[in-house]
């Protein structure tokens, strides 16, 4: 536990010399952002477009001419197919192939690392034609966003973290009750296999920060600052705080084929409306902090964190790291 409270703090620092929310241009004949200048500057040598980052994380960056962001995005993306195969071409005490929880881990940030990994890439595109409500946020920026006090100050965010999470909490319980019993203490099951507690707790809990910062970023790049602004500039921004929260649901309906039938209905039923709500709890974020995504981002990776660190504590043995797989709210 005190390598994973080492690695946070380590994060805080270095977020701490980061800033707040950046807002984006929301109207038309607003004076040009540095952000928007420096992008359009980097588009005149580019030589093909923002979906060419589709094909493969990092690739649209090498066609934009921002290589520093490009090797992280490559690099990471390698490391993680790279950890899936692995995990898939090897039989475990019946496990195997993409259901394996040491391969769906890596494949979930792989998905979310090349959501963001596009939606970046059209934000520069967005940001050099001076498009209205296009995040203004960095890479850089929304990495760190979790650990840095200039986002954490604002109420919505640390307040809304903390309702949103324990509301989540306390309606799980209430739909599936067994998820509430204890076995507190007792050495957690990594991937299929029980482990030492000494190493196997600090081990889950850097796993998630991990996946839960992809996630964050990922699902924030997409449903924010690709659809909510998106429906925004053709409508207005309740439409787009509207539409986008009801896509967020809607896309997260489909985890209900991940967990056993007799918990899918439920998870249709009082799950997916829920996460909904926190959907449009986001979209709000999102758009009260005049389109910047480090406040969703943020408030987002720490209610995936926190729900899931819960669960993982009152049942170690039983969690999505597990070869069992429960799904809280």
């Amino acid at each position: 536990m005190r390598r994973l409270v080492s690695v946070l703090a380590s994060g805080a620092a270095l977020a701490g010399c980061g800033p707040g929310p950046m807002p984006a241009r929301t109207r038309a004949d607003a004076p040009e952002m540095p952000r928007e200048r420096e992008s359009r500057e980097r588009q005149r040598a580019a030589d093909c477009a923002a979906e060419t980052a589709l094909f493969f994380p990092g690739l649209g960056h090498v066609c934009q001419g921002r290589t520093a962001e490009a090797a992280v995005f490559m690099g990471l993306a390698a490391a993680e197919l790279g950890t899936a195969a692995a995990v898939m071409v090897h039989r475990d005490e019946g496990l195997e192939g993409a259901s394996h929880p040491a391969a769906a881990a890596p494949l979930i940030a792989l998905q979310n690392l090349w959501a963001y990994s596009y939606a970046d890439a059209l934000f520069e595109e967005q940001r050099a034609g001076g498009m209205r409500y296009v995040p203004q946020d960095t890479p850089a920026e929304l990495a760190t966003a979790p650990f840095n006090p200039s986002v954490l100050r604002h109420t919505d965010v640390w307040l809304g973290t903390l309702v949103m999470a324990t509301l989540g909490v306390g309606l799980s319980l209430w739909v599936e009750p067994d998820a509430g019993r204890s076995r507190a203490g007792e050495d957690p099951n990594l991937f299929g296999r029980t482990v030492d507690r000494s190493w196997g707790y600090p081990a889950a809990g850097a796993i998630g920060v991990g996946l839960f910062q992809h996630v964050a970023m990922g699902e924030e790049a997409l449903f924010r600052g690709i659809i909510q602004s998106e429906m925004t500039r053709r409508s207005d921004e309740t439409a787009g705080w509207v539409g986008g929260s009801l896509f967020f649901g809607f896309a997260h309906a489909t985890n209900a084929l991940a967990v056993p039938g007799d918990q899918s209905v439920r998870y249709l039923l009082y799950g997916v409306p829920y996460i909904t709500t926190v959907g449009s709890f986001l979209g709000h974020s999102y758009r009260t902090h005049s389109f910047s995504l480090a406040p969703p981002v943020a408030i987002h990776f720490w209610y995936n964190l926190l729900l899931s660190a819960a669960f993982f504590a009152l049942d170690p043995t039983d969690s999505p790291l597990s070869a069992r797989v429960s799904l809280p709210f």
